[in-house]
């Protein structure tokens, strides 16, 4: 009887990439809260810049071969 063992690390991976993932798309909400209840704010244009970072790097690990479908400055 033949054991996988190949599949332990790609759990582990798949995991970590989940929780990867899932911390980016808090912070895009958090970032997106932000620049829609202070506009005014100083640290507005900061927020746009690490919004567009986090998205990339999102749709980067979701689809590595795909494009962010979000038209840019949305």
């Amino acid at each position: 009887m033949a054991t996988d063992t190949g599949s332990a690390p790609s759990l582990d991976a798949g995991a970590e990439l989940e929780r990867t993932l899932d911390r980016l798309e808090a912070r895009m909400e958090a970032l997106q809260f932000s620049l829609r209840a202070r506009r005014a704010s100083p640290r507005f244009e900061l927020w746009r810049h690490d919004l567009r970072e986090m998205r990339e790097t999102w749709f980067r690990l979701v689809d590595p071969d795909g494009q962010d479908p979000t038209p840019e400055g949305s």
